[in-house]
């Protein structure tokens, strides 16, 4: 149908009918999301959650995953809501919002919130906006407003980013702001943001190199920059410590959690890297390239407690 030749209602019939079609289809995504979950169909294909199965093999976002995740495990649990998305009284956000609230109240006040309670607070909410859902919810729950962080990303891989700040954070930003008013001028927060970033990353750049120096000698440190990766490293005290050359080497920027568990799945981490001795160093284990291993925090203490 060429849209551009059709009367203005003609036009407006033909969206509603869109529309109407667009929530059948949804009503029938969030039933086989339903069923899915029921079944546990998830781990068979190789995932450890509903919300990795349905961003990482369908491409959904982690936002749209999450809405109708939430939204799929409420119409399990109160399937008369499949009317109220087929009419468009209850929105999957505001479906999130009940699921969401739920769990905040059972981490807060240890309390469930019962089918009942969520069948009233549904219809306490129907043809809200988003803002008088939130507000309907954490008064009728006496939870606060939890503030949501967001993460948009652009075409030009620039990134907005929605943050709420406390107001004692706030104030500790902006007297930081103010310090460093002499060289970020412009109040523009992406900036003062990023200058701290930076100086907060050459700070501690400054402070590893130091302590490489210190404990492993600036002569050593330069003589390992040559070293063949299955050269071993060798010293006359046998210092535990390696030299900053080789710590750069395996915590590069691509660097991840190297454990698997007894099924071969990759932890992959990329957060609190640390490197590890395959074979420990009180076991008799060298600063040799192969007995070396990036772990995160949480995989090199659980090694250490099964040594």
């Amino acid at each position: 149908m060429n849209l551009n030749s059709i009367s203005d209602e003609h036009l407006i019939t033909c969206f509603q009918n869109a529309v109407s079609s667009e929530r059948k289809i949804t009503n029938q995504v969030l039933a086989c999301i339903g069923e899915i979950d029921r079944r546990k169909l998830y781990p068979v294909k190789g995932y450890t959650s509903l919300f990795d199965f349905l961003v990482k093999h369908f491409g959904y976002s982690p936002g749209a995953a999450m809405r109708r995740l939430d939204a799929a495990r409420l119409l399990c649990e109160l399937p008369e809501t499949a009317q109220k998305f087929q009419e468009g009284t209850l929105t999957l956000s505001q479906a999130t919002q009940v699921q969401r609230a739920s769990r905040e109240l059972k981490k807060i006040k240890n309390k469930n919130l019962s089918t009942e309670n969520k069948r009233e607070l549904i219809l306490q909410i129907e043809n809200s906006t988003q803002k008088q859902t939130e507000q309907i919810i954490a008064t009728t729950l006496d939870l606060p407003v939890v503030p949501q962080q967001k993460e948009t990303l652009h075409r030009d891989q620039s990134v907005t980013l929605t943050i709420t700040f406390s107001q004692e954070q706030m104030q500790i930003l902006q007297k930081a702001q103010n310090m460093i008013s002499h060289t970020v001028v412009s109040q523009d927060w992406a900036e003062a943001l990023t200058y701290l970033a930076k100086r907060e990353v050459k700070r501690r750049t400054n402070v590893r190199k130091i302590s490489s120096a210190k404990s492993f000698g600036a002569t050593e440190v330069a003589a390992v920059a040559a070293v063949k990766p299955n050269d071993q490293f060798t010293s006359t005290n046998k210092r535990r410590a390696l030299p900053a050359a080789v710590r750069k080497g395996l915590l590069r920027g691509d660097a991840v959690c190297a454990y698997k568990d007894a099924n071969g799945k990759a932890c992959g981490s990329r957060r609190f890297l640390q490197i590890d001795h395959i074979h420990s160093w009180s076991r008799g284990g060298t600063n040799n390239r192969e007995n070396l291993q990036v772990l995160c925090g949480v995989h090199n203490r659980l090694k250490f407690q099964n040594e």
